[in-house]
């Protein structure tokens, strides 16, 4: 009682939720500059960062893989200053993160002129949720479509709890999630034809590539993915 009185008289000056730096929230201006966003060249598939070395401007892996997404799309490298904005979001529950991540991604697709009819967020399984008490890629695809003035449908579920994925190779990743989603049953995917799917991370593309799968049997007819960071390339 005493403390909200307090807290009433003289309120908690604003901070930056990843580096605690007074004077601004959620992040400040020198964490925001800190991120490695993506310039220059990128694989015109997966998204991800490229050298000079690549002249076609497409990747090793996305030259052998088989792909049911068109495009992939990232706003900064999962390292450094990135890394811990995801982390603060996902595993310390920093909310508050989630229209600093948001609007990155709204810049990129508007940078992009992508047409989307909705947009469609990464499940993460029933005992995850629980335990976590919210999907990341949920309440970012919730703040983003406020933002692009679109449609969220929440209409795959994750069937199976895999094992996690950052441990495994590629082709351990892409056996780990093989029918690991399902399209809800409540849903109609056929009246939405390009959908954006949305998740937190990309880094070998085996998640959002089983979900592209899924969507597209289901009836959509593009499906392109936006991440908020992306891992280096191989």
């Amino acid at each position: 009682m005493i403390k909200h009185f307090f807290d009433l008289l003289y309120p908690p000056k604003p901070k930056c939720s990843i580096c605690g730096r007074a004077g601004a929230e959620p992040v400040c201006n020198v964490c925001l500059a800190s991120l490695d966003y993506l310039p220059g060249i990128t694989c015109l598939h997966c998204g991800k960062q490229l050298n000079e070395q690549y002249g076609d401007c497409i990747c090793p892996d996305c030259k052998t893989g088989v792909f049911y997404y068109e495009r992939a799309f990232s706003c900064f490298e999962y390292g450094g200053m990135g890394k811990k904005l995801i982390h603060k979001l996902k595993y310390e529950g920093k909310i508050q993160l989630t229209p600093v991540i948001a609007g990155l991604m709204a810049k990129r697709i508007e940078n992009e002129r992508l047409e989307i009819d909705a947009i469609v967020p990464v499940p993460i399984h029933e005992k995850k949720l629980i335990a976590r008490g919210f999907n990341q890629s949920y309440i970012i695809a919730r703040e983003l479509g406020e933002r692009l003035r679109k449609p969220v449908a929440d209409c795959l579920e994750r069937k199976s709890e895999t094992k996690e994925q950052y441990n495994l190779d590629r082709n351990q990743r892409v056996l780990n999630i093989s029918g690991a989603f399902s399209v809800k049953l409540s849903y109609n995917i056929g009246k939405y034809m390009n959908i954006l799917l949305v998740d937190d991370i990309y880094t070998t593309g085996s998640t959002v590539n089983e979900c592209s799968k899924v969507l597209k049997r289901a009836g959509a007819d593009k499906v392109f993915v936006i991440t908020a960071a992306t891992g280096s390339n191989t």
